[in-house]
């Protein structure tokens, strides 16, 4: 099993919940390599989760998969947000689940605009596995850079697998099932603190993010 992190990143570099025992060695490992995706699904998912997922889950649904989507209308009161629930393979992916009363959402997050279909069907699998437990609705959101243009073809191809009495994954996530760029999660951030209250103490782990969300991606506007 591993082991709970015993060094930690270069602390002038934010980590939030930097001392959080779920980042273990090999966690931390993932953290600390900028080619991959877990330092900032971990500081965007953390920096969200610290209002109720009812806040901004239907909202971040709503960009993704259409305002049509039944995950937007779910309950989301209460909901948890797990980093690594699924701990899906290879570096290209990480994993955060949106874990629901009524809703299990796998939030596949990437730095890769052309992230590969083996990977996208992975996290799909994922997201109906996970959905099992409750009997809850599943759903797929793909977090990747603002160029990712053919991201929903890929979905669409990475879910072409027949599974259930004849149907396909496409089909079980039909309607929820969609990507949202990074930038747009920062937006939804900072829309969070704008509404509650400006001066709030969460104001800086909010301005944080956008900071770190405009250096990986200086071209787009927050």
């Amino acid at each position: 099993m591993d082991q709970p992190a015993t060094e930690r990143v270069d602390p002038q570099e934010w980590l939030i919940d930097a001392h959080d025992p779920v980042l273990t060695d090999g966690r931390m490992a993932a953290v600390a390599d900028p080619a991959r995706p877990d330092r900032l699904a971990w500081n965007t998912f953390r920096t969200l989760g610290l209002w109720n997922t009812e806040a901004w889950a239907p909202r971040l649904l709503e960009l993704a998969c259409g305002e049509g989507s039944r995950l937007v209308v779910a309950e989301w009161d209460g909901g948890d947000v797990v980093p690594w629930a699924a701990d899906l393979p290879g570096d290209e992916l990480c994993d955060v689940a949106l874990a629901g009363p009524a809703a299990y959402v796998v939030l596949a997050c990437t730095l890769d605009a052309g992230v590969s279909t083996e990977h996208l069907r992975a996290a799909a699998m994922a997201a109906l596995d996970g959905s099992l437990d409750g009997g809850r609705e599943a759903g797929l959101v793909v977090v990747a850079p603002p160029d990712s243009y053919d991201l929903r073809a890929r979905l669409e191809q990475a879910t072409d697998i027949e599974l259930h009495e004849g149907k396909s994954a496409f089909e079980l996530l039909d309607g929820a099932l969609g990507w949202i760029s990074w930038p747009e999660l920062g937006s939804l951030a900072a829309d969070l603190v704008e509404e509650n209250d400006p001066d709030t103490e969460l104001n800086e782990p909010v301005r944080r993010l956008i900071t770190e969300l405009q250096q990986r991606f200086p071209a787009e506007g927050i």
